[in-house]
């Protein structure tokens, strides 16, 4: 009987898990348990702030920044009590058009706007600004955690549209679609930087992009462009045939000139030659000798005296002094 009860003490010990066993399973239990929890603290944890972006940590809680603002990276935060927000502290561009499509708002969302004379006309515009980076925490606490989307509907959009009507409606409809549209949009430049200024936020640009104007007023203004274009292809027009006149009026002064030039020339030199004669005939007259008249004639004497029919020859002159000259001097 003893031997029967402990071989079945025995069996009954090995049909049952060892304790060893189970501890270890436990064990493992534990550890896999507490390295997800650790695992999903860090993953919690941890948060990347992006390129041209800064985080500002609160306090979930109490809703107040803690610890200022971070700059691009990786961080480390207790996801039980704080939490980051992130904005953009590059340009960015917020525009209104009438195109759908094409703006910030996929729909007609231009500015409408009365000019002085009570006209409609529709502004595409188009902003450009940027979060101040060094008042970031102050643009989380006076917006109350908001993010850069709400931020940008109230102060961006709201301020363009309530600015733009009011300066438009000073300027006539001509002035605002075409000679005034700079001096427009720097006015309103003006009074929008003062208004972002104050919600932390700076002003890069301001434009209006395009005027759109009813068809009746469009139509008057096309005719006055093609008017003044008009005008302005014959005032050139006029001006080349003022240029062409005085380039013919020179060409002919110089042409005129060239021949009193070439006359005046011609006379000079007749003039010269005929006192170059003159002088010629005084010097030979001056020289000229009955004694040298007579020798020359001699000179081209063929030594014949004429004959004629009447009688025997009679010199021409009386060159017997010559030949006796002549004579002796041989």
């Amino acid at each position: 009987m003893k031997g029967n009860h402990r071989i079945m003490t025995t069996n009954a010990r090995a049909s049952r898990p060892g304790t060893r066993g189970i501890a270890g399973i436990f064990t493992l239990g534990i550890a896999a348990l507490v390295a997800l929890i650790v695992l999903g603290f860090i993953m919690a944890a941890w948060r990347t702030i992006q390129p041209g972006f800064v985080g500002i940590v609160f306090d979930k809680a109490r809703s107040q920044v803690t610890t200022g603002q971070l700059e691009p990276g990786w961080r480390f935060i207790n996801p039980f009590t704080q939490s980051i927000q992130q904005y953009p502290v590059t340009i960015q561009t917020y525009s209104m058009v009438l195109a759908d499509g094409e703006g910030s708002a996929q729909r007609d969302d231009s500015i409408k706007v009365q000019s002085m004379e009570g006209q409609q006309v529709n502004l595409d515009v188009v902003i450009q600004y940027q979060v101040v980076k060094e008042e970031a925490a102050a643009l989380f606490q006076d917006w109350g955690g908001q993010p850069i989307e709400y931020v940008e509907d109230r102060v961006v959009r709201q301020y363009t549209r309530s600015q733009v009507p009011l300066v438009a409606s000073r300027y006539g409809w001509e002035a605002i679609s075409a000679s005034e549209r700079e001096k427009i949009s720097n006015e309103i430049a003006e009074r929008l930087q003062s208004e972002f200024a104050r919600r932390h936020l700076n002003l890069v640009s301001f434009g209006i992009r395009e005027v759109h104007l009813p068809q009746q007023l469009q139509n008057a203004l096309d005719q006055k462009i093609q008017a003044q274009q008009e005008a302005e292809r014959q005032e050139y027009q006029l001006q080349q045939a003022e240029v062409k006149a005085r380039q013919d009026r020179v060409a002919a002064e110089g042409q005129a000139n060239a021949l009193r030039a070439q006359a005046q020339g011609e006379a000079d030199a007749t003039k010269i030659r005929a006192q170059a004669q003159a002088e010629a005939n005084r010097q030979l007259s001056q020289s000229l000798t009955s004694d040298l008249i007579r020798y020359q004639q001699l000179q081209r004497w063929d030594g014949k005296l004429p004959v004629f029919s009447g009688g025997g020859a009679t010199p021409l002159i009386d060159a017997t002094s010559i030949i006796s000259d002549t004579a002796g001097g041989q």
